[in-house]
């Protein structure tokens, strides 16, 4: 892939001529060094590969089965509709872990 960069000065510059080239003498510098740039400016450059974070997962609701506490719900915290319970092994210690 080529690259091609044309910039053209007239002069004489004034105050904000020289702001813009200071700018684009700082964007130079980022497109050539891109890791620099991705550090320093993480909002601006995203990942190469072009992969977005996955967003966290909401908690669960955790709602206990009243009939049988061993059932809790697995479904998103404030979920609409039914709870959707799985079975929940309890520990001597009392501990609850999920049950495949």
């Amino acid at each position: 892939m080529g690259i091609e960069l044309n910039i053209r000065i007239t002069s004489p510059l004034d105050e904000d001529d020289r702001d813009l080239l200071s700018g684009i003498a700082v964007m130079t510098l980022a497109i050539a060094n891109h890791e620099m740039a991705k550090n320093a400016f993480p909002d601006t450059f995203g990942d190469d590969d072009g992969l977005q974070p996955e967003p966290p997962r909401p908690a669960p609701c955790a709602f206990l089965k009243p009939e049988d506490p061993t059932l809790i719900c697995i479904a998103d915290a404030g979920h609409r509709g039914r709870h959707r319970f799985r079975k929940m092994a309890v520990e001597d210690g009392g501990v609850g872990v999920l049950s495949n």
